[in-house]
C-alpha cells in the first residue's frame, strides 16, 4: 500500500509524523506522493482557530484531489472538535496504532490516553538526514488561559529517558544529521529523575562529532537557566521565546509567570554572550481586556529588545480554555489594526536584523543547491540564498 503523509503545525507534530512515516514503512508500506498514495496521513494542528480551520481544509483538498484514497486524520484536531467526512480519525493516542487501524474505518478515540502514555520511544531512520526534530516532552500542567494543549496532549508530563534521548541523539548523528532540533510541548518541563533539560543539552553537547543543536519554543525564565551552555560551541546562537505580551498587566491575566523585565533581561543577557544573538518571539495579539496602552508596551518591548522575527497570533478564543470566558473580549476591527501595526514592525526589525548580518561570515547547513547557489539556514535561525560552494548535508562558510 502507498501512503502520503502530510503534517501542520509544531516540531513536534514533525516528529510524530517521522515515527509514523516508520511505522507504515516496517509493515511494508511505501512512501509516495499525495496523487499515487492509497492512503493520506494528516497530522492536523489545532493551536489556534485558523490552525484547526486549516487542517480540515487541507485533508477535504486531499480528498478531492485523490477520491480514490484513504483519508486518515489525526493530531490535536481530534481533541479539538468531532471530526466527521473522512474514512478514519485518530487521536493523538491512537496515531502509533496506525499498522494495526489503517484497514479499518471510523474514529478511534481516547481523550484521556495521556494517563498511560509513555515517551520511550525513537526514530531508527530520519527522512531528512540534513534537520532532525528530537522530541524529548510531552504535556503541559502550567494552565496558561489562552491554550488548549493541555486539552489535546495532557497534563501529565512524560519526559523521555535521558539515555534514550542521548543514544537517539548519537545515532542521528552517526547517521548524518547536522542539526538536532530539540522539542516537545514544553521542554522546559523536561525531567528525569535529577535530570533537567539543562543537563539533557549538555550531555548531547558532549557526543563527539560535527554537528550543532537549537532548541525549539521556550519561556524566557527557563531560558535563562540555559545561558551558561550558550558560551560553549555546538548550540545555536537563537531562541524562540514564548512572550506573548509586554504587558505585565496582560502577562498576568494570561497566567503567564514572567514580566517584561524578565524578558527584557533574557535578551540583554544572552546579547552579552553574543551581540548577534537571534530572538524569534509569539506573540498574542488583542488578549481580552488588552488595551491601547497595554498593546503599545507589546510594541516597544518588541522594538526595544530588537527580535530577529515576530510570529504574530490575533487571539482566538478556544474551547476549553479560561480566556474563553473572559469579559473585555476586543473588537475584530481593532484586533485586526494591531495586527497590521506589528506586521509592519516585524518588517522592520527583521529587515534590521539581516542588515547586521552583512559582512558577516556565517557556517549555513545546507539543504539545496542550484547552480552555483546554495540554500540553508544558519545558528542565528536565518535562511540564506547565496553564491557560495558546498554539497548537501554538508556545513559551508559564506561571507553573507
Amino acid at each position: 500500500m502507498k501512503y502520503h503523509i502530510h503534517t501542520l503545525g509544531c516540531k513536534f507534530n514533525q516528529y510524530e509524523s517521522a515515527q509514523i512515516d516508520e511505522i507504515l514503512r516496517h509493515s511494508g508500506h511505501v512512501r509516495s506522493s499525495a496523487e499515487d498514495a492509497d492512503v493520506i496521513v494528516i497530522n492536523s494542528c489545532a493551536v489556534t482557530g485558523e490552525a484547526t480551520r486549516k487542517s480540515l481544509q487541507i485533508a477535504r483538498h486531499f480528498q478531492r484531489k485523490n477520491p480514490h484514497s484513504k483519508i486518515v486524520f489525526t493530531g490535536c484536531v481530534v481533541h479539538d472538535r468531532k471530526i466527521d467526512g473522512f474514512d478514519l480519525v485518530l487521536g493523538n493516542g491512537e496515531k502509533f496504532r496506525i499498522s494495526k487501524l489503517i484497514e479499518k474505518t471510523g474514529t478511534f478515540f481516547n481523550s484521556t490516553y495521556y494517563l498511560e502514555d509513555t515517551l520511550n520511544c525513537t526514530i531508527k531512520e530520519i527522512p531528512n538526514h540534513t534537520r532532525a526534530f528530537l522530541n524529548v516532552e510531552n504535556g503541559c500542567n502550567w494552565g496558561c488561559a489562552y491554550c488548549a494543549i493541555p486539552h489535546f496532549r495532557g497534563t501529565r508530563i512524560r519526559s523521555k529517558p535521558y539515555d534514550v534521548v542521548v543514544k537517539e541523539a548519537y545515532e542521528m548523528i552517526n547517521s548524518g544529521v547536522k542539526e538536532i532540533v530539540i522539542t516537545g510541548i514544553n521542554i522546559a518541563l523536561y525531567n528525569d529523575g535529577n535530570v533537567d533539560l539543562h543537563d539533557l543539552v549538555k550531555g548531547i553537547l558532549e557526543i563527539k562529532g560535527d554537528f550543532r543543536i537549537r532548541l525549539s519554543s521556550i519561556d524566557p525564565l527557563s531560558a535563562m537557566s540555559l545561558l551558561d551552555l550558550f558560551e560553549k560551541p555546538g548550540l545555536c546562537h537563537h531562541l524562540h521565546l514564548s512572550v506573548q505580551s509586554g504587558s505585565d498587566t496582560v502577562l498576568k491575566r494570561m497566567k503567564r509567570q514572567y514580566t517584561s523585565q524578565d524578558i527584557l533581561n533574557v535578551v540583554r543577557r544572552f546579547r552579552s554572550v553574543d551581540d548577534l544573538f537571534a530572538f524569534s518571539v509569539d506573540v498574542i495579539v488583542a488578549f481580552p481586556g488588552e488595551t491601547e496602552s497595554d498593546f503599545q508596551q507589546t510594541y516597544n518591548l518588541l522594538k526595544e529588545t530588537r527580535v530577529s522575527r515576530v510570529h504574530i497570533f490575533p487571539f482566538s478564543a478556544r474551547p476549553h480554555t479560561l480566556a474563553l470566558s473572559m469579559k473585555d473580549q476586543v473588537k475584530n476591527e481593532v484586533k485586526r489594526k494591531r495586527v497590521k501595526i506589528l506586521k509592519v514592525l516585524a518588517d522592520e526589525l527583521s529587515k534590521k536584523y539581516l542588515k547586521k548580518l552583512e559582512g558577516t561570515s556565517q557556517r549555513i547547513l545546507v539543504e539545496r543547491t542550484e547552480g552555483s547557489k546554495i540554500e540553508g539556514l544558519d545558528q542565528y535561525y536565518v535562511r540564506h540564498s547565496i553564491e557560495c560552494d558546498g554539497k548537501v548535508g554538508n556545513f559551508v562558510e559564506c561571507k553573507i
